[in-house]
């Protein structure tokens, strides 16, 4: 299950959800727990976290993912090519060719439209992985690998932590990070807002008791932003554009900051009962 089974210590997983450009906060986060020396063991990515939590994985430091993505003259982070752009150059800098050769452990999840099932992926080609697992729906066509049809891993675990605990056991540690916003409370316009409301709410749902019955630790950067269907200006363009990439960052870290000692004291709980 584990790689790491020989640690005095409990194992940690990183669950970094899915959330558009608002995954830079994922960035901030890691390296608020790098400061605080929190070990990271495994990192479970889907949809645009992928990108981030591999190029983090492979070692490439998180001002320099930022400035990469900031350089990328595109309003949009949904746009393939600038991941694609950034993951290659990377990958043949590091010469990483596979997932399994990167420094921490990664678990990429995606969704296989040929038989409506999540996917884990664990070793495989590194930048085909990260861009199917990122391949929203009606934006980018599905990646087509190893007789597969890939799509973004979060149309069915936008909050993978139930991957992260199966990684880590119930003795190890599972941090999840999720980008979800709350809904403000309006009334629908449309039928179309009807039936979109109503898809989200479910997977809302479900990805609350994911977290719920498999979570630790909850970190959540964008607790303070509200989501409207009635509004798509403002939720497609307002939320998801690039250039907040330094917000959503700082976002993470201060969020991080508050429960350093919530995870140390988590730690250190851990590890006493592994020692009796």
């Amino acid at each position: 299950m584990t790689t790491c089974q020989n640690k005095q210590r409990p194992l940690v997983a990183i669950c970094l959800g899915g959330g558009g450009a608002k995954t830079f906060a994922h960035l901030g986060v890691i390296d608020a727990l790098k400061e605080s020396k929190i070990p990271i063991d495994f990192l479970i990515t889907c949809s645009a976290a992928s990108t981030i939590g591999l190029l983090s994985a492979i070692g490439v430091p998180s001002m320099e993912i930022l400035n990469e993505f900031k350089n990328g003259k595109v309003s949009m982070l949904t746009k393939r090519s600038i991941h694609k752009h950034i993951l290659v150059k990377y990958l043949e800098q590091k010469g990483i060719t596979d997932i399994g050769q990167v420094a921490i452990p990664i678990s990429i999840v995606a969704v296989d439209l040929n038989c409506g099932t999540e996917k884990i992926f664990e070793t495989g080609d590194p930048l085909m992985l990260a861009l199917a697992s990122s391949a929203y729906p009606g934006l980018c066509k599905p990646i087509k690998y190893q007789g597969h049809s890939l799509i973004d891993g979060g149309v069915l675990n936008p909050d993978p932590a139930d991957v992260a605990r199966k990684k880590v056991g119930s003795d190890g540690i599972v941090i999840s990070v999720t980008l979800r916003m709350e809904f403000i409370e309006e009334s629908p316009k449309s039928t179309l807002d009807v039936i979109l409301k109503s898809i989200y709410l479910s997977s809302y749902k479900l990805r609350d008791d994911i977290l719920g019955k498999n979570s630790d630790i909850v970190i959540t950067p964008t607790n303070n932003l509200k989501i409207s269907l009635n509004d798509w200006k403002k939720t497609f363009t307002g939320y998801f554009i690039s250039n907040k990439i330094d917000k959503y960052y700082q976002d993470g870290y201060q969020e991080t900051e508050k429960l350093i000692p919530k995870i140390q004291e988590l730690l250190q709980a851990k590890k006493n009962i592994k020692d009796r």
